[in-house]
């Protein structure tokens, strides 16, 4: 029997893939991802759950997707997934989180990434100082040419009609 999730509402099919229980249902795990990539959809919180308490088990899976180039879906994951992962399983998003931590520009991936770096003391301090600093480094220069190319427009009137 395969059982196919046929829209975000149907609960009762992603009910039925983890009552399955792992790893026998292991070959409906990427089905179960591919739901998870809008927060807002009525299943992806229980997914999100499942791969929480997967942990270790699916940690590979979760940072391949990640991976990937969509940020959207990469900062879904980071925030739904990986920052409620435990200890021993955030010790295997390292490499990941440290490489997301230095994307500047990456929908916020570069945020959270170093937050969770951070929050949980995955790297030494000196390292996400050499990050931050170089991330602090690539906004001010984006504020300097957005400043720039918009100088004419923003100084074409009162600074005190413009609010930030």
């Amino acid at each position: 029997m395969t059982i196919k999730i046929s829209d975000k509402c149907d609960q009762a099919a992603v009910d039925e893939i983890i009552a399955i229980g792992y790893p026998q249902n292991i070959k409906y795990m990427d089905e179960l991802l591919s739901w998870t990539c809008d927060p807002n959809w009525p299943i992806a919180g229980s997914i999100y759950e499942y791969f929480i308490k997967l942990g270790e088990k699916e940690v590979h899976r979760i940072l391949e997707e990640a991976n990937k180039p969509d940020y959207d879906w990469r900062y879904t994951l980071i925030i739904q997934i990986i920052a409620s992962y435990d200890i021993k399983t955030l010790n295997k998003c390292i490499k990941s989180l440290t490489l997301w931590a230095t994307q500047t520009g990456s929908e916020e991936c570069d945020f959270e990434s170093i937050r969770i770096l951070t929050d949980h003391n995955l790297i030494p301090d000196a390292e996400i100082a050499k990050i931050t600093k170089r991330n602090l480094f690539v906004y001010n220069v984006w504020i300097k040419e957005t400043l720039e190319a918009g100088s004419r427009a923003i100084y074409s009137s009162p600074l005190g009609e413009h609010e930030l």
